[in-house]
């Protein structure tokens, strides 16, 4: 019977995650700047040796780059055939947290619950809608969590060198990933699990030979990996040791228990990309939490803490998902020291196995309660899957690919062959469209990421300045008067308007 409940969730959510693939796919600066890379890697052949930066200038290594160039490489660079492969990944992700629940939990309930919270989760879901970083977080750190387990508790090595590739892949993945090299090494200092001299050897001369990509960039650079690492932890200066305002130590405090919230009842507007943007309007009305539903997580989390203290029946996944929690929420606060304001969403998306994890533990224990439990859990489990299911099978993405790629390729037909320059406006949603000029065959002569990009990702053609200009107009609900200045100079050179969803292409013309 459990087997058979298992196959209907994955299918179910799989299904979940396939529906309106390309219209759904968020793309934006992100997703340009990874296709761009993995462009000079796989089609200029050139060797990438610098990762994807953290917020605040700190750079990692250069391995996403090689490892998301394989679905690149298998989808022949076409961005439309992407949001299939990170399907695919979320898929790999449901089954884990199943499979990985019910080993570290030593449950079989309690994996099923995770996986049907996983599965179904609206939020959970709009994440398995990137390719990015984010996408092979959740399986990093359910492999972490298992090869820990495994560790503690059959007090022996095992599985070891895989556990050393795991955190090789993490701390060259995104920021956040970071937790999982912090995770084992507590876990090991707490425990003392053995780790062989030999096993030791060999990790750590992977992570220098996949290091060395950043040293030879460092030393070729004048030390411009060095200089941006010092850079960031000087901008708390020794004089001023209160770097918190109050705002900043709420959005702190607030940040594990709103995503709590969220992954199991949405708030805000059901577009994904509103949900996943950082403007601060967007970020306002997804903070709009139910007082019941804030009240919910609150306990679901109180239990988990003290329950862990009072058991008498020890629980080494209990142990493993705490010291994440509590790692990832001292991270964020330190993090906060130099990136003030820093606690969007995305940093969390590490911890939504873990999250999943934590709900399906309370509700299994709930449970046991044969007749009361039983009935709230089957009434709540029916009422998230209802919800999430309906809001899923609702959502749109206005400046989603699917309508940057016919905004862009409606935009080449106009142009017919010529040269002409690219801009985009909008505070919000004016990202991502260079990859996709590219690859439809017609990059703008000069355009309006040349400078952020670099000539690194944009090798422009023309140092001159067409006649001929594309003006891709992306409005959010509350635009600035510098918007609506722009907007009302390249119209009045516009000679024809095309409308696709909510973009607005202008042809414009310099007499």
């Amino acid at each position: 019977m459990n087997k058979f409940l298992l196959i209907v969730l994955i299918v179910t959510a799989v299904i979940l995650r396939f529906y309106k693939g390309p219209e759904l796919f968020f793309w934006h600066v992100d997703e340009d700047i990874i296709g761009l890379t993995v462009k000079r890697i796989l089609v200029d052949h050139r060797l990438q040796l610098l990762g994807f930066p953290i917020p605040g200038g700190v750079y990692l290594g250069p391995l996403f780059y090689y490892l998301i160039s394989i679905p690149y490489a298998l989808s022949l660079m076409n961005p439309t055939m992407l949001p299939l492969f990170s399907a695919l990944l979320g898929t790999i992700s449901i089954f884990l947290v199943y499979k990985v629940g019910k080993t570290i939990f030593e449950n079989e309930r309690v994996g099923l619950l995770a996986a049907m919270i996983y599965g179904f989760s609206y939020l959970i879901n709009i994440y398995s809608r990137v390719l990015t970083g984010l996408s092979f977080a959740g399986i990093l750190a359910l492999l972490t969590y298992l090869f820990l387990y495994q560790n503690l508790k059959f007090k022996k090595p095992v599985n070891l060198l895989f556990l050393g590739i795991i955190l090789l892949i993490s701390i060259q993945n995104e920021g956040s990933s970071l937790s999982l090299l912090a995770l084992t090494v507590v876990v090991w200092l707490i425990y003392r699990f053995k780790i062989p001299a030999e096993k030791l050897f060999q990790i750590l001369l992977l992570f220098l030979i996949f290091h060395l990509p950043l040293l030879i960039f460092d030393l070729r650079h004048n030390f411009f990996i060095s200089k941006a690492f010092l850079n960031f932890f000087s901008r708390v200066s020794p004089g001023s040791m209160v770097p918190y305002n109050f705002s900043t130590v709420v959005g702190v405090l607030e940040a594990i228990p709103k995503t709590f919230a969220r992954i199991l009842f949405i708030s805000g507007p059901n577009d994904i990309g509103k949900q996943i943007l950082p403007c601060s309007n967007l970020v306002d009305i997804r903070n709009s939490i139910s007082p019941a539903i804030y009240g919910l997580v609150i306990l679901i989390i109180g239990f988990f803490v003290i329950s862990h203290f009072f058991s008498k029946k020890i629980v080494i996944g209990q142990k493993i998902i705490l010291l994440h929690f509590l790692i990832l929420f001292l991270g964020l606060g330190l993090y906060n020291l130099f990136m003030r304001g820093y606690v969007y969403e995305w940093t969390l998306a590490i911890f939504f196995p873990g999250i999943s994890l934590i709900i399906a533990y309370f509700l299994n224990e709930l449970y046991k309660n044969r007749l009361l439990g039983r009935t709230l859990v089957v009434i709540f489990l029916m009422s998230f899957v209802l919800i999430n299911v309906r809001s899923i099978l609702a959502s749109s993405n206005k400046f989603g690919l699917g309508s940057k790629v016919m905004a862009v390729k409606s935009a080449i037909n106009e142009v017919a062959g010529r040269q002409f320059y690219l801009d985009s406006i909008g505070s919000c949603y004016s990202q991502g469209y260079i990859y996709l000029f590219w690859y439809l065959g017609h990059s703008p002569s000069i355009s309006y990421a040349d400078l952020m990009f670099g000539t690194g990702l944009i090798q422009p053609k023309s140092s001159s300045k067409p006649n001929l200009g594309i003006v891709m107009v992306n409005p959010s609900e509350n635009e600035s008067r510098e918007f609506f200045d722009k907007y009302n100079f390249y119209k009045a050179k516009t000679v024809k308007t095309l409308n696709l969803n909510e973009i607005e292409v202008l042809v414009v013309e310099e007499k």
